[in-house]
This record gives C-alpha cells, structure tokens and sequence, in this order.
C-alpha cells in the first residue's frame, strides 16, 4: 500500500477548501449598458482577470441582451445592445431589460440580482443625449448606476463638469481610458482610471458580493492586499485563545487547519488560477521541502529566536500569543508573496525555488517586524 505524505494529505485539504470556498462566493451581477462603439468590450477585458469577450462569447438572453461569463471569474456580466436604435427600437430595448431586472427582483436568491451597472459613454463624443438621461434616471430606480466616461484622452473636462451639473442619480462618474491610446507622432496615452472604477464599483456593490468582485478585477492590486490583510486580522483575532498550535514541532510537513484556511482565503482573494501545479509550488514553498522546512523543527528553532521571551517549549504545543505572532507573520508573508506575483506576468513560469525563496525572506521580515 502506497504511503501518504504528509504533504499530499495537505493539498488534498487545500485543494478542496480552495474550491469550497471559491464556490461559496456570491458572484455579482453587473449590468453594462452604452451605444456600440463606446468600449464595452475593450473595458470588460481590461477590468477582469480573464478575457470575457471574445469572438462567440457569451450567450443571448434576449435580442438585446447578452450573458457572459466564465467558470473561472467569479461575475456574470450583462451586455446591453441597440440603444443607438430608432425610437421605437429603443422601447423594444428598454422593455427588455425591465423584464430581465424585474424576473431576477423576485427570485428571493441574491445571487441572481442584477446588482450593478456601468452605463458607458464615449467621453470624445462630448455630448449625452436626453434619452441616455431618461435611462440613467430610470435604471437608477432599480440598482447603482456608475457613470463610465470611456475612451477620455483629452485633458479637457468641460464634458465631465456639464454632467457633474446635471447632478444624474448615479453614484459616481468615472472618467477612464481602458487601453493605451497611440495618437500623432507614436505618441501613446497609458491607460489609466480603470482603479478608480474598480474602488468605485467596490463602494456600490452589495456586502455579500465584495470578496468574489476582489477575487474578479485584475486591475487593483492594492484593494486585494487591503481585503486580504483585513480578513486575515480579523480571522487571527477570532483565534487567539483557541489553544491551536500553528506550527507544528515535528519533522512532518503538515500545515495546521488555521494556515490551511489562511491560504485558501488569502488565495481566492488575488484569484490566482485554480493550477494544481501552482497551488503545490506555493504551498511547497509554505510548508517547506527537504531543501528547506518552514514547519519542521529545525526551522521553527531558527525563525521563534525573532521573538523574545518565547523560552522553551514543551510537547509541540505553543502559546496563544506565540501562535497568534507566528500566525500573523505567515499570513502576512503570504499576502506579500501574493502581492509580489499578481505583478508577475509570468508567474506560472516561476520555478518552486523562486517562490519558496520569496517566502522564506518574507517570511523572516514579518516575524522580526511582529516580535
């Protein structure tokens, strides 16, 4: 009979909870409505962590209204078209849209609430038409409207002053170039504002939704990092006192419930990939390898002479303020190692080494700063 590793029982776990706890999300419903030709679709893929729009996605839900979205991006779009139509088409389209908002108001599931939408408009047009108005005033009765200023290269803000004084019921405006923009003489405008839509719509959306559209965007790291060090204090907080023992003493590589937890939370909180292969070179590099044991005993020796006054231990069972020290640290560590390959945009090439090397220094920097 073929012998379990220790750390094969730990991915086992982890792997599990990962997906657990990525299904357990609330993914939130967004609704992105503007004329053809303001950059929706530009925007979509600019905001999330994976292409959403691409030739023959997305699934018709009406004339006028398409579904997108993918298993691995915890949000589901809805993309509104023809509202440069005629009158009457206009009507055809705005009914379409009631009904959709109206059939998911009265599903008692908050899942399939339409929590959110991006109204777009071509800030180069420099111009709103009454009808655009009637709708941001009339979709507003139903959810957030968050104003989208797209396709802004111009340093010119009269149009975002005109709409500012038409004072619409939207919860904020945003002005945003979602790519660059090459102009005369190669002259290239970065994209940028994308941040502030992302704050913007994080402010909007309902409680429940938070963590999975933290989980979605790509653009903010800073608000990942901020979610996650926030639910990681919290989390140790509500631990302290429990008599865990977050390191274990012994030469085995097992991560404890408690990190296990911390991993997957602080994972599904920077989205990276659901990568068997990627999880294992993290959680090699947490739990430590023959070339370098975070948990054995050895190590565990080497890293609590950061904290004084920790004395000897007895029995592989550690203080709550130790545990909850070690714990921080680790947490910490993790949320900078995380923060460190969300800007690598090649992070499945890394090797194991890399990151274990990263996590091994972070580590260290957080137990002497947490001493």
């Amino acid at each position: 009979m073929k012998k379990t590793s220790g750390m094969d029982l730990n991915m086992k776990d982890i792997i599990k909870e990962l997906e657990s706890d990525y299904d357990s999300m609330v993914k939130p419903n967004i609704m992105i409505a503007g004329k053809t030709g303001v950059g929706k679709s530009t925007l979509i893929n600019a905001i999330f962590r994976e292409k959403m729009v691409q030739t023959g996605t997305g699934k018709p839900i009406t004339q006028h209204l398409q579904r997108i979205s993918k298993d691995s991006v915890p949000v589901t779009l809805f993309d509104t078209k023809g509202l440069e139509l005629t009158e009457i088409a206009r009507e055809e389209v705005q009914n379409e849209i009631l009904d959709e908002i109206k059939k998911r108001e009265k599903n008692k599931d908050i899942n399939e609430h339409i929590h959110l939408m991006w109204y777009c408009i071509s800030y180069e047009s420099f111009r709103i038409e009454q009808e655009e108005i009637e709708w941001i005033r009339l979709f507003s009765k139903k959810m957030p409207v968050i104003l989208v200023l797209t396709q802004c290269f111009s340093d010119d803000t009269s149009f975002y002053e005109q709409l500012q004084k038409l004072e619409l019921p939207v919860k904020n405006i945003v002005r945003l170039l979602a790519a660059p923009k090459r102009i005369i003489n190669n002259i290239e405008i970065p994209a940028y504002g994308l941040n502030n839509l992302v704050d913007a719509t994080f402010d909007a959306l309902p409680e429940a939704t938070k963590r999975a559209f933290v989980n979605a965007q790509k653009t903010n790291i800073d608000l990942k990092v901020k979610e996650a060090k926030k639910w990681s204090t919290g989390f140790i907080a509500s631990s302290f006192g429990a008599g865990f023992s977050p390191i274990p003493f012994s030469d085995a590589v097992v991560l404890s419930g408690i990190q296990i937890t911390l991993i997957t939370k602080i994972t599904n909180i920077f989205g990276f990939s659901r990568s068997r292969a990627l999880t294992q070179t993290i959680v090699s590099a947490l739990a430590g390898t023959s070339a370098a044991t975070l948990t054995g005993r050895a190590m565990v020796g080497q890293l609590l002479k950061f904290i004084p006054g920790v004395g000897t231990v007895a029995g592989g069972i550690i203080n709550g303020a130790v545990a909850s020290t070690i714990t921080t640290s680790l947490a910490f560590a993790y949320i900078k190692v995380c923060e460190k390959l969300s800007y690598q945009n090649d992070m499945e090439s890394m090797s194991a080494d890399e990151i274990a090397e990263m996590v091994r220094e972070q580590y260290k920097k957080e137990l002497k700063k947490n001493k």
